[in-house]
């Protein structure tokens, strides 16, 4: 019983804390604002230029900061449960680079050659062709190594990420086109990046709450979910289409951002373990939060000069990679 509203107080406190810290995140930037001035805007007590700013560029690019760290928290998640792996996320994968080569094919396809492709379908497709072909190098056995997913990943993002290097020098493109999709940027995110991450942001829950307890019998194993009645091929591959699906509008939206989908989860199942009702809400949370606070270091820290987000993803995401890495070693061998 103590345990319960122990969460229950931890979850309360991510949560609150989650609302703070956006009020707080969005007073940043290179137009500062004052709490007291937020308010009066957000209740249309303040108008004028400054408001149509907070309103128009500021506002709009915290919140889809938010709902993409949001998304790729819980397509990490997703990934993590059902591969049975902690290293285990979109970046790693080699989804993400994927989506960004099939969204740069997209705008070369329309530029030289006339042909109209819906971005975001392209980044999709091309996001599946790397999950699919990342689980299937690495399956040995009916089981996918820690190594062998991680070596699978590097590989195909090293393919796509030298494929998006080729379309933007072949295509005479600007360099910056190159460094927004390796790199990633939320400037010049709107409301309408808003509604259409939003929209990902639910249907990816409303999947991921219908298969939870699936990926969770799948994280004890696939010999026990056979047993149990659960296809793991079905499952996996329907994990595989929703976090190709909120990885491809991410990338569209603001480029390659990666470690979200790898740190995240880990810190929420250390706060309320592998199996919780909190856990989705949490690391929808934690995950939007940690992201919006990576975008506002990369737009405050180096004022007028903006650093790109997913450096400042990196620069946390990186030694925590490099901690599981040693501990999942360290299991593996002891």
């Amino acid at each position: 019983m103590r345990g319960n509203f122990k969460r229950i107080f931890v979850f309360l406190a991510i949560l609150s804390g989650t609302l703070f810290l956006l009020l707080i995140l969005s007073s940043y930037g290179t137009v500062k604002y004052s709490v007291r001035e937020i308010l009066s805007v957000l209740t249309g007590n303040t108008t004028g230029v400054r408001a149509t700013l907070y309103n128009q560029l500021r506002l709009p690019r915290v919140l889809v900061a938010f709902l993409i760290g949001a998304s790729l928290a819980v397509a990490g998640d997703s990934l993590q449960l059902t591969l049975k792996n902690p290293l285990a996320d979109p970046y790693i994968v080699g989804i993400s680079a994927g989506a960004s080569f099939g969204a740069v094919l997209s705008l070369v396809l329309k530029e030289y050659f006339g042909l109209t492709i819906n971005m975001e379908l392209l980044a999709f497709v091309f996001a599946l062709v790397s999950a699919f072909t990342a689980y299937f190098v690495s399956r040995k056995d009916g089981k996918i190594p820690v190594t062998s997913l991680i070596l699978s990943g590097v590989i195909i993002s090293f393919l796509f990420n030298a494929a998006v290097t080729f379309l933007v020098i072949f295509t005479w493109r600007n360099i910056v086109s190159l460094h927004f999709w390796s790199l990633g940027s939320m400037s010049g995110v709107s409301w309408n990046d808003f509604h259409r991450m939003l929209i990902a942001l639910v249907v990816e829950s409303v999947i991921y709450l219908l298969f939870r307890r699936k990926m969770l019998i799948l994280a004890a194993g696939e010999e026990h979910a056979v047993t149990v009645g659960v296809n793991p091929e079905r499952v996996k591959s329907i994990v595989f289409f929703n976090v190709a699906f909120v990885s491809a509008l991410s990338v569209s939206t603001a480029g390659l951002i990666g470690f979200v989908g790898l740190i995240i989860p880990h810190i929420t199942r250390l706060l309320f373990g592998t199996d919780s009702k909190f856990n989705l809400i949490s690391t929808l949370l934690i995950g939007g939060i940690f992201l919006t606070a990576c975008d506002t270091v990369s737009r405050t820290l180096f004022q007028p000069t903006e650093l790109p987000i997913g450096a400042v993803t990196a620069l946390v995401g990186a030694p925590f990679f490099i901690y599981l890495l040693k501990r999942k070693a360290g299991i593996t061998n002891g």
